[in-house]
């Protein structure tokens, strides 16, 4: 059920636009957090956002603070993904705190309308190191955050089950390792899945070496860091311009 089929603002719900999916939820971490779904151009073509965002003001009061997490559809293996975001989408959330952009866009249609809102808002930018998100964070003079970034992946065959960890980054900057442990039933040694969090001391990629971190952390053990990629996390966390304070 969509939005505009009830009277009733629910606390979470979906929004049809265009070929693509908005997902939203009210009063989380921000007062609105918006996931969009789909591919190609990111825009409002139906008016269906406007709408919501209208009735959210009518019946509350425009939200003080908005995420927009753009979906990294490719990653998911699907085989689109969002290219481009139409500047009159971006115009709308007009209390833009957080963008997060996937590797899939490469484009987004900057005005002075738009500059300044970003400006306005402080907004900030997170998606991959060395890609478009970074790019334009650091030409608009924007702080820089990376997105939520797999570590590792590991799949244990006698139990079946499937552990995905991943490094994530809270909106005030703090640091954990989430753990996803997934499997299709009971067996010797299951888990029987679930998601687990592992909080990181501020700044230990500062002061500490990868053996270091191994030996006083279990939850990154040996294995995650041979995978390669927490390393490179790691390393491009100490040489690139990265806000970590909180948004």
């Amino acid at each position: 059920m969509t939005v505009s089929d009830t009277k009733r603002l629910s606390k979470s719900g979906n929004i049809s636009i265009g070929s693509g999916l908005l997902s939203y939820e009210l009063d989380s971490d921000y007062e609105l957090k918006l996931t969009a779904w789909g591919g190609g151009r990111l825009e409002d073509d139906k008016g269906k956002l406007e709408e919501f965002l209208g009735r959210v003001e009518a019946k509350r009061s425009f939200p003080q603070d908005i995420s927009l997490f753009i979906e990294d559809t490719l990653k998911c293996k699907l085989d689109y993904g969002y290219t481009e975001i139409d500047t009159a989408f971006l115009l709308q959330l007009r209390t833009l705190r957080e963008l997060i952009l996937p590797d899939s866009v490469t484009h987004i249609d900057m005005t002075p309308e738009l500059e300044a809102l970003l400006k306005k808002n402080d907004t900030l930018i997170r998606g991959s190191f060395d890609s478009f998100a970074e790019n334009f964070a650091s030409e608009q003079g924007l702080h820089f955050r990376p997105s939520d970034t797999v570590i590792s992946h590991f799949y244990f065959e006698p139990a079946q089950e499937t552990t995905v960890k991943s490094i994530v980054i809270a909106r005030d900057g703090s640091m954990q390792v989430e753990e996803e442990v997934s499997s299709p039933g009971s067996s010797a040694g299951n888990t029987f899945g679930g998601t687990f969090h592992h909080d990181l001391p501020r700044n230990f990629y500062k002061t500490m070496t990868n053996e270091q971190i191994a030996e006083r952390f279990p939850f990154i053990s040996a294995s995650v860091i041979e995978d390669g990629r927490f390393t490179d996390f790691v390393e491009k966390l100490r040489t690139h311009k990265v806000y970590m304070e909180e948004n």
